[in-house]
């Protein structure tokens, strides 16, 4: 990835964690690095465009803000993600599950709708390939709330998202860097039990941010010649899982369709 051509980047949650570490990886490398967040950072030369990712208007309006001012792009990295432990489903302003719009429906729209230069690519950070069952009649996991099964259920959905992209000359990656010793997946649990043994599970086996984003190099150098792949850390993950059906990958994008014409 280090050449002397200038890239253009587009990175999501990139004011902390695994996104901000690419951010800066980017940005050294001498690339045009432009984040999107709730939040502004203050990395010398990042692009910030604050913006609720969680809001289908709010990916729209980044989207033609970008293509008017920056065109086309050569990478999107999307690391946007809400990991506190909440025992309720959050409602936003358009009427969609919090978790459901901002890591799946967001990651749908940007990956389908911005407009990408030849020999470009999508990193999509979420787990692939740790199947769970999807319920075509609760995409938005409202019923029986959970947080945490909520960020699996997208995790799933952006499998599909994954499976379902077709789109010349971009090349889709998505990304599970397993466990990272960042604030945001401490905040994964709210027993306080379970925070202690995600405290030992990091310290024994997690990875800091700036391994994982070593690994994240690699990979996209791994994958250039793959127009769909997935990986865990640096281990390619099997296609073939049942996570990757493609019916399914087709279903969902059909009604991730109807559900984009009603906001």
């Amino acid at each position: 990835m280090r050449d002397s051509t200038m890239k253009t980047l587009l990175i999501t949650g990139g004011t902390s964690g695994i996104g901000e570490g690419v951010t800066k990886y980017f940005l050294e490398a001498g690339n045009r690095v432009i984040v999107v967040s709730r939040n502004k950072g203050n990395l010398p030369n990042a692009i910030y465009l604050q913006a609720d990712l969680s809001l289908a208007s709010e990916n729209y309006r980044i989207i033609e803000y970008i293509k008017n001012t920056y065109g086309a792009i050569d990478g999107l990295i999307l690391c946007a993600v809400l990991q506190t432990a909440r025992k309720e489903a959050l409602i936003t302003q358009e009427g969609l599950e919090f978790t459901f719009a901002l890591q799946y429906l967001s990651r749908y729209i940007l990956s389908n709708q911005l407009a990408f230069n030849d020999d470009s690519f999508i990193l999509n950070v979420a787990a692939p390939g740790i199947y769970s069952p999807i319920n075509f009649d609760d995409l938005e996991y409202r019923s029986k709330f959970n947080s945490l099964k909520a960020n699996a259920n997208a995790n799933r959905l952006n499998d599909l998202l994954g499976v379902a992209f077709k789109r010349k000359g971009v090349r889709y990656i998505l990304y599970s860097p397993m466990a990272v010793r960042t604030a945001g997946a401490r905040s994964v649990f709210s027993n306080p039990l379970m925070k202690i043994f995600l405290s030992v599970v990091h310290r024994l086996v997690g990875h800091e941010v700036h391994e994982i984003v070593d690994r994240i190099v690699e990979v996209l150098q791994e994958s250039s010649s793959q127009s769909f792949s997935a990986y865990s850390l640096s281990k390619p993950v099997d296609l073939s899982k049942e996570t990757f059906d493609p019916q399914k990958a087709k279903q969902l994008e059909a009604i991730t369709k109807k559900i984009l014409l009603n906001v």
